[in-house]
């Protein structure tokens, strides 16, 4: 694909279909998408040079580079992706989204290096694996959301079993659905985890909230009941 074929498809705010295999914004060369989209196909990302994000982005990344000589501005827009990141570089963050999705067959992917997101979210219905270099750390200034699904478990996971990497989470966080080893979130919030969720090793600062068990109506009717009845005790007695 031609540096000219993007730029016109910029020009007319119409989001462009990227062929299979990689887009490279080459070193010294520079990319503003503006406010038009870019639905890369399950392309490679490669920024050499410069690139801002605008407001819209792009959809259907497949892996994503910033090399040490590139730079790329999310500016406001949505960054998604189904496979690597790999932060060699400068990310501006803004006030951008990165998501991590399914898609493009990929049941994997790996967030290299240490970056700062305005919004980072992973999620998956098949029980993708996200792993994080060991010993990195993920900033978050807004909010992280991770979620799976009940029986396919979102898997959060370091390069180095029984080595954590970090995510410090300044905004809010959620995660439902997850299993999660090596990774602590003691420099940020606690990441708060549902009951469909797996605390694994080496996991400081996921809190998991065990299910609380419903009671059936009979044995609910029953103990409101002893409870009505001490109350009454304890008012005849005073």
């Amino acid at each position: 694909m031609t540096r000219m074929k993007v730029a016109l498809a910029v020009l007319l705010l119409l989001p462009l279909p990227a062929l299979a295999g990689n887009l490279t914004v080459g070193t010294g060369s520079s990319l503003d998408l503006g406010t038009g989209s870019l639905a890369l196909g399950c392309a490679d990302l490669d920024v050499l040079g410069t690139m801002s994000a605008g407001t819209a982005g792009f959809t259907q990344g497949r892996d994503v580079t910033i090399t040490p000589t590139g730079v790329m501005n999310g500016n406001s827009a949505t960054l998604q992706l189904s496979g690597d990141w790999d932060n060699l570089g400068s990310f501006a963050a803004g006030t951008s989204s990165v998501q991590i999705t399914d898609g493009c067959g990929l049941l994997s992917g790996t967030v290299n290096g240490n970056t700062s997101f305005n919004n980072l979210s992973l999620s998956s219905s098949s029980g993708k694996q996200v792993t994080f270099t060991a010993g990195s750390t993920q900033g978050v200034a807004g909010s992280f959301v991770v979620a799976g699904a009940l029986g396919n478990q979102l898997k959060i996971r370091s390069t180095v079993g029984g080595t954590k990497a970090f995510v410090n989470v300044q905004g809010s966080s959620s995660a439902s659905c997850v299993d999660v080893e090596d990774n602590s979130a003691l420099l940020g919030i606690n990441i708060p985890m549902d009951s469909c969720s797996i605390k694994g090793p080496n996991s400081p600062g996921w809190l998991l909230t065990p299910a609380i068990p419903l009671l059936p109506p009979l044995a609910g009717a029953l103990l409101l009941g002893a409870l009505l009845m001490a109350a009454r005790r304890r008012l005849a007695t005073s």
